[in-house]
């Protein structure tokens, strides 16, 4: 079992890169492995973590992961949020490869239903990062509070 001090929640371990042990500047870094054929760089992969976990992002995929599929304006309606906003967001979670964007020509009227649905990395960020990760803070929250002052 890892040690509760380095793991991170999303299992990512944290390594002290200072010489002097406890200190102000003590540097940590994440040592992770990537196969040599890996799509993303460690940079890209924090990137995607780092966008999923706004709160705006997190709405939209939380949203995405519960419908499957959902259009902007549909996505407007159930977050209750304006379109420029939710738009900027949906812009950074498609660079960051969370999101997918699909027209639907077979809608049965002149226009085309363009729709939103999350990946596969999404599903992994959002079930196995994310998601898990503030449930285990949250399980170990009076521990850290004990640990860490108020």
């Amino acid at each position: 079992m890892s040690d509760p001090d380095t793991t991170r929640p999303d299992g990512g371990m944290l390594t002290d890169d200072s010489e002097g042990g406890e200190g102000d500047n003590q540097e940590f870094s994440i040592d992770v492995e990537l196969p040599d054929e890996s799509f993303f760089t460690l940079e890209e992969y924090l990137e995607m973590y780092e966008t999923a976990a706004s709160q705006p992002a997190f709405d939209i995929l939380t949203a995405l992961g519960e419908e499957r599929r959902l259009s902007a304006s549909e996505l407007e309606m159930m977050l209750d949020r304006e379109g420029n906003d939710l738009h900027y967001h949906l812009r950074k979670l498609k660079r960051s490869a969370l999101i997918k964007n699909r027209r639907d020509p077979n809608t049965g009227t002149k226009e085309t239903y363009s729709y939103y649905e999350l990946t596969d990395l999404a599903h992994i960020i959002l079930t196995e990062g994310l998601a898990t990760g503030v449930q285990k803070l949250a399980a170990e929250e009076a521990t850290l509070s004990e640990k860490y002052g108020e």
